[in-house]
Order: C-alpha cells, then sequence, then structure tokens
C-alpha cells in the first residue's frame, strides 16, 4: 500500500503560479497605478450606491410612517 501523503508540496512551481508571477512582474508602474485608480473608483460608486440604497429605504420608511 503506497503512503499517505500529508500535505501537497508547497514550493512546487506550477505553471498557473509561474504565469502569474510572470504577469506581474511584466507590468509597468504605469498600469499598476491604472488597475489602483480603477479600484479606487469602483469602490466609491459602491460606497455611494449604498449611501444611495441606505437614504431611499429611510426615506421609504419614513413615508409609510406619516401615511400610518
Amino acid at each position: 500500500m503506497p503512503t499517505k501523503r500529508k500535505g501537497a508540496d508547497l514550493n512546487r512551481d506550477t505553471n498557473k503560479s509561474r504565469s502569474i508571477r510572470n504577469r506581474r512582474a511584466q507590468r509597468t508602474e504605469e498600469q499598476v497605478q491604472e488597475e489602483n485608480t480603477g479600484a479606487r473608483v469602483r469602490m466609491a460608486q459602491l460606497r455611494q450606491e449604498q449611501l444611495d440604497d441606505t437614504r431611499a429605504e429611510r426615506n421609504e420608511v419614513m413615508r409609510l410612517e406619516m401615511k400610518s
């Protein structure tokens, strides 16, 4: 009976991990800055959407309470 492996070889250099490292190494500083800016813009948009949703929900609750 073969011996049971206790875990994966964490030092293994797989094609996927190698390609990810290569892609990261090839990014220019400008590309990194563009990606960071894009991420900041998306986060700001998400926060604004959440604020708008909260405001709309609060207004709806107030409107319903006024009718009661």
